[in-house]
């Protein structure tokens, strides 16, 4: 079968973050994205997760666009930036990718807010759509953040079952906007287990109107330390200075 190529997202779109402006590409109602989602498989190691996706990468979301009922997303799109490419996808890549459905293991990405968060992403191509990519949770979007000199880091713990070398785990001074959690509406009760499940550490803030808790995740592994466990060849290095 013939794959279609999304041609006119991917112009739109990188069109609009070299202005900076209005980063949501322009619809096309014609064009079919394709909704035939993985089922979610159960990896017991990153290297089984790679053998299994076509792409591997540091991604960075651009923006999202996402139909919602009753403020649940429903289906549509996310759009990343390849940060880091591990397999299959070079540096600037542009990966379109698709969710369908209400599922918890649906590939929702959070929407940007300052700078996107990046996640180290495994990857199926379409069928039908080049730059059509689709994934499950938690393999399409594993955590990572920026400590303070510019060097990326897996945040451990992960959202997976996976089990890691604990000589590989390192406390981690983070500089990144997405390593602080508001908590401020949460219960004592939620906020204690999360920063037991997460090892994260309790900030509190104050105005005249109102005291404020963050929790900020302490712990991850560093990406040179994540490359070989996929056991894919080398593509790049793993600073900052890529963005």
């Amino acid at each position: 079968m013939q794959k279609r190529t999304i041609i006119f997202i991917t112009t739109l779109l990188f069109s609009h973050v070299l202005s900076g402006q209005n980063l949501l590409p322009e619809s096309n109602q014609d064009f079919q994205f394709d909704y035939n989602m993985p089922e979610p498989i159960q990896f017991t190691s990153l290297q089984q997760a790679a053998q299994w996706a076509d792409v591997v990468a540091v991604a960075q979301v651009v923006n999202i666009d996402y139909q919602k009922t009753r403020d649940l997303n429903a289906k549509g799109q996310a759009f990343l930036t390849v940060r880091v490419p591990y397999k299959g996808v070079n540096k600037n890549d542009l990966l379109i990718v698709s969710a369908n459905g209400f599922e918890d293991h649906q590939c929702y990405y959070p929407d940007r807010e300052n700078e996107g968060q990046r996640f180290l992403v495994f990857l199926k191509q379409s069928p039908l759509n080049d730059n059509e990519y689709h994934g499950f949770k938690p393999f399409c979007q594993i955590q990572v953040l920026l400590d303070d000199s510019g060097r990326y880091y897996l945040r451990y713990p992960t959202d997976t079952d996976l089990k890691f070398d604990p000589d590989l785990i390192e406390e981690v001074t983070y500089q990144d906007p997405h390593a602080r959690v508001d908590a401020t509406e949460w219960t004592s009760i939620k906020r204690d287990e999360y920063q037991a499940q997460f090892n994260t550490t309790l900030i509190t803030e104050e105005d005249l109107f109102q005291k404020y808790f963050y929790l900020k995740y302490s712990l991850g592994i560093p990406l040179s330390e994540i490359r070989p466990l996929l056991k894919v060849q080398r593509q790049a290095d793993i600073h900052s200075d890529q963005m």
